[in-house]
């Protein structure tokens, strides 16, 4: 957290979630906080993507039920923070959360998901075999990956790489899509392979 008058960088004391849990809430250095949350759910065609409807405690709309559909629940979270010391509003901020089951690892998930952190790249391997499956810009940084898991979503495992470090393990110095597949293939197997050991050590 920043502000406008450049006193640096400051981490909050919670979540953005516990915030508003807790809000109308006071700080020991005088800052007021005041929250609220808002949850939807979104009633999707799991074909086509579209949304079909939305549904929350003011309105809901009627929906065809001799379709398949996929439920998404969403929850808005809205937190201001005022400063009691300079008599301003400091900062305010929008975070969204999605309900989702968490990953099972019974489930034997056969995928891999590397996602930059910085410009939305995500590159998805086979787990055996560290084959490339699939590459997708989304143009955005990937935050969370879904499965589609009984009319509802799961959570599927991924990991996090700088985006320099994601674009060099799947383009940097190949001739070919298929040397560059063999160069990530290569790294990834390093990486799992590290992370194994790790847990051992630990």
């Amino acid at each position: 957290l920043g502000g406008k008058h450049k006193e640096g960088l400051m981490k909050l004391p919670f979540t953005i979630p516990e915030l508003v849990q807790s809000s109308p809430c006071r700080s020991s250095d005088g800052m007021l906080y005041t929250g609220k949350k808002h949850d939807v759910w979104f009633v999707v065609d799991p074909e086509t993507g579209e949304k079909q409807t939305s549904l929350t405690t003011s309105s809901s709309e009627s929906i065809c039920p001799n379709t398949p559909l996929l439920y998404i629940g969403r929850t808005e979270y809205m937190v201001t923070m005022f400063d009691t010391k300079i008599q301003e509003l400091r900062w305010n901020a929008t975070y969204n959360d999605y309900s989702a089951h968490p990953y099972d690892e019974k489930q034997n998930y056969k995928m891999a998901h590397l996602v930059s952190s910085g410009d939305g790249l995500v590159v998805t391997v086979d787990r055996e075999s560290g084959d490339v499956l699939w590459t997708q810009n989304y143009g955005s940084p990937v935050v969370g990956v879904y499965l589609y898991y009984e009319e509802s979503l799961r959570h599927a495992p991924h990991l996090s790489l700088a985006m320099e470090t994601l674009r060099f393990l799947t383009f940097s110095s190949a001739k070919d899509q298929t040397e560059a597949h063999s160069t990530l293939k290569w790294s990834y197997q390093f990486v799992t392979e590290q992370a194994r050991t790790q847990t051992q050590l630990m």
